[in-house]
């Protein structure tokens, strides 16, 4: 049973304090490709290096896309590459549960701030409402929410949800200003939210919490300090950092890492059909050959190199770990 949100809060926040918290956080939506499977991996070494502790997170919020059995072939195949964690789905720890579909009842208290403070509203518009509008003369352009409800009074609020099937999704209010961090990997980054993307979704209109909410909730309720993931999801930084101000909650260090690219240089991903772990074992590939495969592609290695995961580790430090990441190329 998942403790109230803020019990969850004071915890994270006292455990934030005793050092470095990484996390590796995988959707069970299938096997991991070698790209998933080094984005792992960095984080991994990352805080190991710094000395702390690793966080294994089950993100398996969107249901219908979770396939029976691949949470449990990600644990294994962590496991057979050499990695180990101090909190998870399996071994449990201070701040369980370790799998999103339990959690929601903290999603629902953080939507509950937002609403609380006018920072969210109620939004009728279907995707193809949003596609219309943008794509429109003199419209938001492509992917951007052309704010068709944002100013909506309570009385139309209430002759829409009486007037419309289907129940609203909640849009967080996107600020007017630019938001800019510092990625540890790519440095700085700038973004103009209502230029760029609009006010976004935190609950959609079927009731299931947006990555955006819950994977800030989830980093802050178990006191994640750093927050290493793929190059593709970059873009979404900004949206989570108004939600951690928003919510009061400390913003995490970003580590984005380039993504890895296949034979033909494409970068993997499930949908491609990427190579899997499960093919390299079926290749005869030892965990050593594919940890040396993985490390060379970040040039945290010499070409060629065969080592545990463990050697890798003894073999880096925090300044030549931050050098070649920052020297990879997606």
């Amino acid at each position: 049973m998942v403790a109230a949100y803020d019990e969850l809060l004071d915890r994270a926040r006292a455990l934030r304090e005793s050092g470095v918290r990484g996390r590796y956080a995988p959707s069970p939506s299938g096997p991991q490709h070698l790209g998933n499977l080094r984005t792992a991996l960095t984080a991994w070494l990352q805080a190991r290096l710094a000395g702390g502790a690793f966080i294994l997170r089950m993100e398996d919020l969107d249901r219908p896309r979770v396939r029976a059995g691949s949470a449990a072939q990600i644990l294994a195949d962590l496991r057979w590459l050499g990695l180990d964690w101090d909190e998870g789905p399996d071994i449990g720890g201070p701040l369980a549960p370790y799998e999103q579909a339990p959690r929601e009842a903290c999603y629902r208290a953080a939507l509950e701030q937002l609403q609380d403070r006018a920072s969210v509203f109620a939004c009728f518009c279907s995707r193809k409402d949003v596609q219309q509008a943008a794509s429109a003369p003199h419209g938001a352009g492509a992917g951007v929410y052309p704010g068709s409800c944002r100013r909506l009074s309570s009385a139309e609020v209430d002759e829409r949800r009486a007037s419309v099937s289907r129940p609203p999704s909640w849009r967080y209010l996107a600020p007017a200003e630019e938001v800019a961090f510092v990625d540890q990997v790519s440095g700085r980054h700038v973004q103009q939210l209502t230029r760029d993307v609009g006010d976004f979704v935190v609950q959609r209109g079927d009731g299931l919490f947006a990555y955006q909410l819950a994977v800030v909730v989830d980093d802050a309720l178990m006191g994640v300090t750093d927050v290493v993931r793929g190059a593709d999801l970059l873009g979404s930084t900004p949206r989570q950092i108004v939600l951690y101000q928003a919510l009061e909650l400390p913003v995490p260090r970003f580590w984005h890492v380039p993504l890895m690219r296949d034979a033909r240089g494409r970068r993997m991903a499930k949908r491609s059909g990427s190579a899997s772990l499960e093919e390299s074992r079926a290749a005869g590939h030892s965990p050593e050959q594919v940890v040396g495969r993985l490390a060379v592609s970040l040039g945290l290695v010499p070409p060629g190199a065969v080592l545990s995961a463990g050697e890798l580790l003894q073999s880096l430090d925090d300044d030549s770990f931050r050098a070649a990441l920052r020297n990879a190329r997606d």
